[in-house]
């Protein structure tokens, strides 16, 4: 059933381009935005359909932008040079120095000895994990920590890439966990420190750390609690313990004794990295961070370089890469901005239904476009939709915030998708089946807690 759906998405995609590229240019619209737009869906819908490798579908997306005349091929390219990628780079470098000294073994087998036999425990211990770590970290960082860690479990359990929906589930979870956490605080993302700039420059109004978490736990709280619900209830766990990989990785760790040079070198680079992610990225960029510690595990002879080019999945990097070259070309040209502005001026609504599909139309849009870009692009319009409302502007922006951190389709929606997604466990149309369902939940669960809990606490919807 899904090769036929295939086929009609990958026609769908190619019908629309070409309807795109040859049609006027609609109301509002410049040529090179609608030409940008016209690839965005041909290459969006390569990705769903899986026609071709993601990776070459991003390519062929960075290449028919200079050749339609929509952007310079100088600033096309240079757009490939974004802090996600290289972020994701690094931490992808700094993952197999987990792998390679047998550092991730030992970690995984302390995190499997907990949970016991239980697959499910397992999986739980992974989930909340995650969300806790991305409370007080970055969520991208939080996956870059953990993902060599649930690569060694699901080696040693000797899972197939592709078949096993127990190792589908292992980096689902461990990618859905840290973004379900990352909603809760200012550190999870990026997105919500700048929503919360954007809100004092309009307004003058602050929110502080502990209010933040005050309007926004209860929708990482539920969601995470009815994606445990599911996993426990719904999904198809295909092995009956962990027994096997906790024997194996006991027997790994028995067998290199103590820890080894470098394994010694390596934790003292990840607790350089990890301190400076949680207390210097104000200085010093997490990219950046997560670069030097790249470089650190080769320059101390941590890894061997010709190993990390082949643990490193670099078609991830090229897909990544082309997604924000992509999405970027809508934002230069002003397509995110049409298309923000044409949704809510046709809007004729009452305020609530103008706020949920405010959310709904943020959490959409980050699946194609970064989250952060998504709020750069959304608040302003929003800000100039509601005065007519006399909509309370802190409302607006944890609305926008929040939703835009629901990114559960994509690989390229978010780098914890990324990273998880170049473990080779898992298709697109896997990380569609559970997590547009999950996207669905945290719109409901948004819906209950704007309508109910904000005006419960003194945030209503009206100044």
């Amino acid at each position: 059933m899904f090769k036929y759906f295939k086929e009609i998405i990958k026609y769908t995609g190619v019908i629309f381009f070409l309807i795109l590229l040859v049609m006027p240019t609609m109301a509002g619209l410049n040529p090179a935005g609608q030409r940008a737009l016209a690839v965005f869906v041909l290459v969006l819908t390569l990705w769903v359909s899986h026609v071709l490798p993601l990776s070459v579908t991003s390519l062929l997306g960075i290449a028919l932008l200079p050749l339609l005349n929509v952007m310079s091929i100088e600033y096309t390219f240079s757009l490939f040079g974004s802090k996600a990628i290289f972020f994701i780079l690094g931490a992808l470098i700094l993952a197999s120095g987990l792998y390679q000294t047998g550092l991730g073994s030992r970690l995984a087998f302390k995190i499997i000895s907990f949970s016991g036999k239980s697959p499910l425990k397992l999986l739980y211990g992974i989930l909340f994990t995650a969300a806790f770590l991305s409370l007080i970290m970055p969520e991208h960082a939080v996956a870059a920590l953990l993902f060599p860690i649930v690569l060694e479990i699901a080696v040693s359990l000797d899972l197939k890439r592709l078949e096993s929906n127990y190792g589908k589930l292992l980096f689902l979870t461990m990618a859905w966990g840290t973004v379900i956490g990352g909603i809760t605080t200012y550190l999870g993302g990026a997105r919500n420190l700048l929503a919360v700039g954007l809100l004092e420059k309009h307004y003058g109004i602050s929110i502080g750390f502990f209010e933040w978490i005050k309007y926004s736990w209860p929708l990482p709280f539920l969601l995470l609690i009815i994606f445990a619900v599911i996993i426990a209830k719904f999904a198809e766990i295909d092995i009956d313990d962990t027994s096997r990989s906790l024997e194996k990785l006991k027997s790994k760790s028995e067998a290199r004794g103590n820890f080894s040079k470098a394994e010694k070198k390596l934790i003292l680079i990840l607790a350089a990295v990890v301190f400076s992610w949680l207390f210097l990225s104000n200085l010093i960029n997490i990219a950046v961070t997560s670069l030097l510690g790249g470089v650190l595990v080769v320059a101390f002879n941590v890894v061997d370089w010709q190993k990390v080019e082949s643990y490193v999945n670099w078609g991830v990097i090229l897909m990544y890469g082309g997604a924000v070259v992509v999405a970027s070309s809508l934002v230069e040209t002003g397509v995110t901005d049409w298309m923000a502005a044409r949704f809510f001026s046709q809007l004729e609504l009452a305020p609530f239904l103008f706020i949920v599909l405010l959310a709904v139309f943020t959490s959409i849009l980050t699946e194609g476009v970064s989250n952060v870009a998504s709020v750069a692009v959304i608040l302003p319009v929003a800000y100039s939709a509601a005065e007519a409302y006399s909509l309370n502007p802190i409302l607006l922006t944890l609305s926008v915030a929040l939703s835009g951190g629901l990114a559960f389709l994509l690989p390229m929606g978010t780098p914890p998708n990324a990273i998880a997604f170049s473990s080779g466990y898992y298709q697109i149309k896997d990380a569609l089946k559970w997590g547009l369902l999950l996207k669905v939940i945290g719109w409901v669960i948004y819906i209950l807690v704007a309508r109910f809990y904000w005006p419960l606490i003194g945030l209503e919807i009206f100044i």
